[in-house]
């Protein structure tokens, strides 16, 4: 009997992003792992359903969760599974494009008020960047490890450091539902 894969959810914006992702999604299958990705179209909506509850109920059933923070933020369906992804406490890892960390430094000062509370800090949506809430999502999973990158190709060297190893990550998963 063969044993089934470790489902692995890529949770990224797509929008400019088609051919990194598809580099990404056949990395990780190369390695082993079920790739669950909505660019796909391989995230099941239930019926009466939406796709944000099916990329929710996507996160809960993923075994591990790997986020992408790419400088543009879409529909807001991403940082909603970022936030279900942390609140479930997913075996998590994320990578962020250079620009954010580089904006989350210089916008700081506006962001947040003397008690360290978010502002309602906005700006107007650049070809750099579109929205400022991508950098609320770095705040939110900074906390983990990021790893920033400039290049897939970066990318692809964290996930070949993170993943390669399918029977290690499981072997982590086994311990970590047995504790």
């Amino acid at each position: 009997m063969t044993k089934q894969k470790l489902k692995i959810m890529v949770s990224s914006t797509v929008y400019g992003s088609d051919t990194d992702l598809d580099q990404i999604k056949y990395t990780l299958e190369g390695f082993g792992y079920e790739v669950i990705m909505s660019k796909e179209g391989n995230v099941y909506v239930p019926v009466d359903s939406n796709p944000t509850e099916a990329c929710l109920k996507a996160v809960e059933d993923c075994d591990l969760f790997f986020g992408i923070i790419f400088p543009r933020y879409g529909s807001g369906i991403t940082f909603q599974e970022f936030e279900r992804a942390v609140e479930l406490n997913k075996p998590m890892w994320f990578v962020a494009h250079t620009y954010i960390e580089y904006t989350r430094k210089l916008m700081q000062q506006f962001m947040f008020d003397e008690n360290k509370a978010r502002t309602d800090f906005d700006i107007k949506p650049t070809s750099v960047l579109d929205s400022i809430k991508v950098v609320d999502m770095y705040n939110l999973v900074r906390h983990k490890w990021v790893q920033p990158f400039f290049k897939t190709s970066e990318i692809l060297t964290f996930i070949d450091t993170q993943f390669s190893n399918e029977e290690l990550r499981r072997e982590e998963l086994n311990n970590r539902n047995n504790e």
